[in-house]
């Protein structure tokens, strides 16, 4: 689904390390029966291998992608900070929450946001800590793209509610972090355009969903 974070995740490694693929978009909504051949859960994103052959879940997915396709290694190679990256990915599960709270237009917690505020300061360090352009080094990683789609999502859903607004005096590395993705070309290469993203999530807050936005 072209509006999905968790099938952007998959489409940015497949982007990245240059691989030639073919999208096929699901109405989620109104989901194909065919669908349960590719994803036994029915769920996005699902890699068709061969005739359905598949592999899901998007973590999963976009690793097999790094896995079989050698060129441009995403996940580090050294087990240690294949771990700490993969963590990094793991910290992020309250900002997942927080957004679809937002978009969804349900009651926020303060443990939630707690918990949001927790997940940036620990990626503002790894960064600090880490002294590099990105997660990854000089160039974007699994961690860098696992991350990404909901940091474009964020300054979006922000205008609907100013608590996913990230400050950049509390979070200067993260900001500069966050421009620095933004120009990453695997990053533009699937960008989409802000406006379309809100008039989404506008729908989508009414219970409604305009898959053809992009068309």
């Amino acid at each position: 689904m072209r509006y999905c974070p968790f099938a952007h995740r998959s489409v940015l490694a497949l982007i990245a390390k240059n691989v030639d693929y073919e999208i096929v978009n699901i109405d989620l909504m109104n989901k194909p029966e065919w669908l349960k051949s590719k994803s036994s859960l029915g769920k996005v994103p699902a890699l068709e291998i061969s005739e359905n052959v598949c592999v899901i879940e998007s973590l999963i997915v976009s690793e097999y992608i790094d896995e079989v396709f050698p060129q441009r290694k995403l996940l580090p190679q050294d087990p240690y900070t294949k771990a700490i990256d993969k963590t990094i990915v793991e910290m992020t599960g309250p900002i997942h929450s927080l957004f679809f709270k937002i978009i969804r237009d349900t009651p926020v917690t303060d443990d939630a946001l707690n918990s949001f505020i927790n997940a940036l300061t620990f990626i503002e360090n790894e960064l600090k800590k880490r002294g590099t352009t990105f997660l990854h080094g000089n160039e974007p990683g699994y961690a860098d793209y696992m991350i990404w789609p909901w940091f474009e999502r964020l300054p979006v859903a922000a205008e609907f509610d100013k608590i996913l607004s990230i400050d950049e005096k509390k979070f200067p590395v993260l900001a500069r972090y966050l421009r620095e993705m933004e120009n990453d070309p695997v990053v533009k290469a699937y960008k989409i355009p802000v406006e379309i993203q809100k008039k989404y999530f506008e729908n989508y807050r009414k219970g409604e969903t305009d898959y053809e936005l992009l068309s």
